[in-house]
C-alpha cells in the first residue's frame, strides 16, 4: 500500500494557525510580512501557542510553521490527529521538510492561499512503552523516528528487536533508530542508513555504532509492528540504561524488560509542497545529493 499520495487542494484558504519559533531571530523578521499578507487576503488568523488557536486548529483550512524543521516535526505532532494540512517556511539551517525559504515567502504564500500548492500525505509512526503489558509511556506520534540508545553511562546495550512475530536480531551498540521513510534523511541518514522515498510503507532500522561489522541498516513492511525489548547481554550481569525518544523531542528512561512498540499511526500528515520540486530536487538542494 502507497504511504504517500498527492493532489492540489484546488481551494483558496480562509482561516490559518500560525505557529512559529520564538527562539530565532530570522523567524520574528518574517512574522509581521507574513501575518500582514495573511490579514490583507482576509485569512483569519489564530496564533498556534494560544488557548484559541488550539481550538481552532481542528477546524484550520490550513496551519503554518515558521522556523526549521524542529517546529515542523513538534507542529506535525499536533496536526495530523485532525488532518490539517501543514504549509512550512523555513527561517533554519537545513529545512527539508518545508515549503519554502524566506526569500521566496511571499510568492509561494500566495500560492498556497490561492489553493496551488501541492498536498502530499506523509505517515507518521507511534510510539508506546509496556511492562509486563501494562503501558508506562505513550502512545505518543511521531514523523520522522523513534530512538532508542544508551543512558547517561554511555555503555553499549541490547536490544532485541521483533517484525510482528519474527525475532529481527539482538543489536548490541548504542542503540537503534526506527525510523519512517521521511525519517530517513534525517538521525537515520547520519547513522549510514539509505534514503528511503516517502511513498513507501516501511521502517528503515538504523543501528547507532553496532559493535559488529555485520549488522547494517535493513528496510521492512510498515504493515507489521516493531517491538525492542532492553535485555541483558549473554554472559553479562550488568543492569544496562537506556533512553527513547521521538523526534530527538519527547521520550522517556528505558529499564531492563521493558518494551518499545512502534506501529504506523492511523492518519498521516498532509504537507504542503512545491508542485515545481520533486522530491528527489529537494534531496539535490537540501544534501547536495549526487555533488562531487
Amino acid at each position: 500500500m502507497s504511504a504517500i499520495r498527492s493532489r492540489r487542494p484546488g481551494q483558496a484558504v480562509r482561516s490559518a494557525v500560525l505557529f512559529y519559533n520564538e527562539q530565532k531571530p530570522d523567524t520574528q523578521v518574517a512574522l509581521r510580512p507574513g501575518l500582514k499578507m495573511l490579514k490583507d487576503r482576509r485569512v483569519a488568523v489564530w496564533m498556534g501557542h494560544t488557548p484559541e488557536g488550539r481550538k481552532r486548529l481542528p477546524g484550520a483550512d490550513v496551519a503554518i510553521a515558521l522556523g526549521g524543521d524542529g517546529t515542523m516535526l513538534r507542529v506535525a505532532r499536533s496536526l495530523a490527529p485532525h488532518a490539517v494540512p501543514l504549509f512550512g517556511i523555513n527561517s533554519g539551517g537545513l529545512g527539508f521538510l518545508s515549503g519554502t525559504d524566506l526569500k521566496e515567502l511571499k510568492r509561494n504564500l500566495a500560492t498556497v492561499l490561492d489553493g496551488g500548492f501541492e498536498l502530499q500525505e506523509r505517515w507518521m509512526l507511534k510510539a508506546e512503552v509496556l511492562r509486563g503489558g501494562r503501558r508506562t509511556f505513550g502512545p505518543n506520534i511521531a514523523l520522522n523516528d523513534c530512538v532508542i540508545r544508551c543512558g547517561d553511562t554511555a555503555r553499549a546495550i541490547t536490544l532485541r528487536a521483533f517484525s510482528g512475530q519474527s525475532f529481527l536480531a539482538d543489536y548490541f551498540g548504542d542503540g537503534l533508530i526506527i525510523s519512517t521513510p521521511t525519517g530517513s534523511t534525517a538521525y537515520a541518514l547520519a547513522a549510514g542508513g539509505p534514503v528511503v522515498d516517502p511513498r513507501l510503507a516501511a521502517f528503515l532500522i538504523a543501528p547507532i555504532c553496532p559493535h559488529t561489522l555485520t549488522q547494517r541498516p535493513v528496510i521492512i513492511p510498515a504493515e507489521h509492528p516493531v517491538s525492542v525489548r532492553l535485555v541483558v547481554r549473554q554472559g553479562h550481569e550488568e543492569s544496562p540504561e537506556a533512553l527513547m525518544s521521538l523526534d530527538g523531542q519527547i521520550g522517556c528512561a528505558l529499564r531492563l524488560g521493558e518494551e518499545v512498540r512502534i506501529r504506523r499511526f492511523e492518519k498521516p500528515l498532509r504537507l504542503l509542497v512545491n508542485p515545481k520540486r520533486s522530491y528527489f530536487e529537494t534531496l539535490r538542494r537540501k544534501l547536495k545529493w549526487g555533488e562531487r
